[in-house]
């Protein structure tokens, strides 16, 4: 019998583990449509094999998947009703062991069918299928802590930080493009706990993104917050392309069905500093 050197062994256990570690969050509801809707997710793996991650016509389901491979995924939102008929729509995302958690979301309701009227009486069955990578950040991305500027000057209030872009990506701001703005989380009991966003007003002034080679500040929330003395942590997402978080576009639409829809990348990028 051959043998198989110990060291093969561990490198493919050790493989096997890595990639297992992401967890899938699955989020589907359905709303304001009266008849039984029977929606489906069905998710293509990297090794061929198919699994149904949704079959069913209740209204809402939170539920977990393990990824246990890296490759190509590709996932196929099926929407089948009595009344609007039956419309799939399928999207595709590669898991690379960067990333820590996946969001599938996939969410049927009744919409306005002219969204310029607000207050239009036609109303479309729409689909938003959403799919969220979370990755680490590029370690080329770094951020710091401005102990000394307290807000107390004119400038924006609480903590504040500097985020030093030398990487070749731009970096986009979770909720606007020029803006880095993050949560607050407080250590207790020996964690971190909370995600205090303070105050996000999108009625700002255009500004532009984080280019490379460059430097940005960032801070709570559009107008920061003020903290007591104590020890946090500072949350921010960015992403290397322009697009506001968890936002979804126009893809497919017919006289009956409409899909909203995209895949994005998310980077979490955190500063744990003590406030005196």
């Amino acid at each position: 019998m051959k043998k198989i050197p110990l060291l093969f062994i561990i490198l493919i256990a050790f493989s096997a583990s890595a990639a297992a570690q992401c967890n899938m969050q699955i989020d589907y509801s359905v709303e304001d449509i009266q008849s039984t809707v029977h929606g489906t997710l069905r998710m293509l793996l990297p090794d061929g094999n198919t699994v149904v991650l949704i079959d069913d016509t209740t209204r809402q389901i939170k539920k977990d998947y393990n990824l246990n491979q890296l490759g190509e995924y590709r996932i196929t939102a099926i929407f089948s009703s009595n009344t609007s008929g039956r419309d799939s729509l399928e999207r595709t995302f590669i898991l690379t062991n960067e990333e820590y958690k996946i969001e599938t979301i996939l969410h049927f309701q009744k919409s306005p069918k002219n969204w310029y009227v607000w207050d239009s009486k036609d109303s479309i069955t729409s689909g938003q299928f959403m799919i969220i990578k979370y990755s680490n950040p590029s370690p080329l991305v770094k951020i710091k802590y401005l102990r000394y500027c307290t807000g107390e000057n004119g400038e924006i209030q609480g903590p504040l930080f500097v985020v030093k872009n030398e990487s070749q990506d731009t970096i986009y701001g979770e909720y606007l493009p020029g803006f880095l703005w993050g949560t607050l989380s407080m250590w207790c009991d020996g964690e971190y706990v909370g995600a205090k966003g303070g105050v996000i007003d999108l009625d700002c002034n255009s500004v532009p993104p984080l280019y490379p080679n460059a430097e940005k500040m960032a801070w709570v929330g559009s107008f920061g917050i003020k903290i007591t003395p104590g020890k946090y942590r500072f949350n921010l997402y960015y992403s290397t392309e322009d697009k506001s978080k968890g936002t979804s576009e126009l893809t497919s639409e017919t006289d009956s069905f409409r899909w909203l829809s995209d895949v994005q990348n998310w980077h979490l990028l955190t500063c744990e500093f003590e406030k005196d």
